[in-house]
């Protein structure tokens, strides 16, 4: 079984961009995301065998859609999942298109996609309990891609692998 995911993957300026805003955090027994591991998830698959997660790999070559800017310039927390992330105050119909095909290509395969709205976000830290006060630029990513994405448990933690990339065309 491979735990997967669709995802925007930030080029190195913009994961840097992001890095700064996330050392400024600092709260007791938060867990912040490595700067390797910062992404925009799209759409969620979770654990999927080997022949599903090879026969989407090979579907999302398929996918037509234009490329993706967004402005990540809100600090959010969210109770539920106690997370603290970047948010966009506007997403572009562009990120909607994508997210929309991909959930239309999953629906072919065993796979139980979220129903709750979308909404492009970059989580920085985990168990947070409340949401920091913090002054910082916006982060623009520009994405000409999206990646296929595996969550890999390791000794040191959990790493995020891309597996495949396509190029965002139409």
């Amino acid at each position: 079984m491979k735990r997967l995911f669709f995802a925007l993957w930030p080029d190195n300026n913009s994961r840097q961009q992001i890095a700064q805003i996330n050392q400024q955090i600092f709260f007791p027994d938060i867990r912040k995301l490595i700067p390797d591991n910062l992404h925009i998830t799209l759409v969620f698959l979770g654990n999927v065998d080997d022949a599903i997660a090879t026969a989407v790999q090979q579907r999302a070559g398929d996918i037509i859609a234009p490329p993706i800017s967004l402005e990540f310039n809100e600090l959010d927390y969210w109770v539920k999942p106690k997370i603290v992330c970047l948010t966009c105050q506007r997403q572009p119909k562009a990120v909607y298109q994508l997210v929309n095909a991909l959930t239309a290509m999953l629906a072919e395969y065993p796979v139980r996609v979220e129903q709750r709205p979308y909404r492009a976000h970059i989580t920085l830290a985990r168990k947070a309990k409340q949401r920091p006060e913090l002054n910082f630029s916006p982060v623009v990513i520009n994405a000409d891609s999206f990646a296929l994405v595996e969550s890999i448990s390791t000794e040191k933690g959990v790493r995020y692998q891309v597996r495949e990339r396509w190029l965002l065309k139409g």
